[in-house]
């Protein structure tokens, strides 16, 4: 069975988040955070797929957090996962521990209505002009079964 679950860069998740996280960042430290916000979720019965779905932590499903991680696929070189910050809003996100996991809940249902909406702050702090793509956003591992 194909996952339904993705992450997405619209609320009415049509808009599938593709590759990595991009920041532009200007090396005096101008630019400050650069914000992105996205959406996990499933369009559920009303999407492509047929059933309305729900996704737990495949660890211990019902008990264990579902989690958002921070990724950095070149460690060493541009930006660090402990330059990222995440939260459910944007205030929890610039108040959050840089390069912790964000916990999302134990159950995610299908549908726009439940789709979780959370932020992603990058600070600069290699003072260099250009852009980063080596950061990415992953979760921890789910199942996803019929409600």
């Amino acid at each position: 069975m194909a996952l339904t679950f993705k992450l997405y860069t619209d609320a009415a998740l049509t808009q599938e988040q593709a590759g990595n996280l991009v920041a532009v960042q200007n090396s005096d430290g101008s630019t400050g955070g650069v914000t992105h916000q996205l959406w996990l979720g499933s369009t559920g019965s009303v999407g492509d797929d047929a059933v309305d779905r729900k996704i737990q932590a495949d660890s211990d499903p019902g008990i264990d957090e579902l989690q958002i991680l921070v990724v950095d696929s070149a460690q060493g070189s541009g930006h660090e996962k402990e330059e990222v910050k995440l939260g459910l809003d944007e205030t929890a996100a610039g108040l959050a521990t840089p390069g912790a996991p964000l916990d999302l809940g134990v159950t995610i249902q299908s549908s726009v209505a439940n789709a979780i909406s959370f932020f992603i702050i990058i600070t600069d702090a290699t003072g260099t002009v250009g852009t980063s793509t080596e950061l990415s956003i992953d979760t921890n591992v789910f199942r996803e079964t019929d409600v």
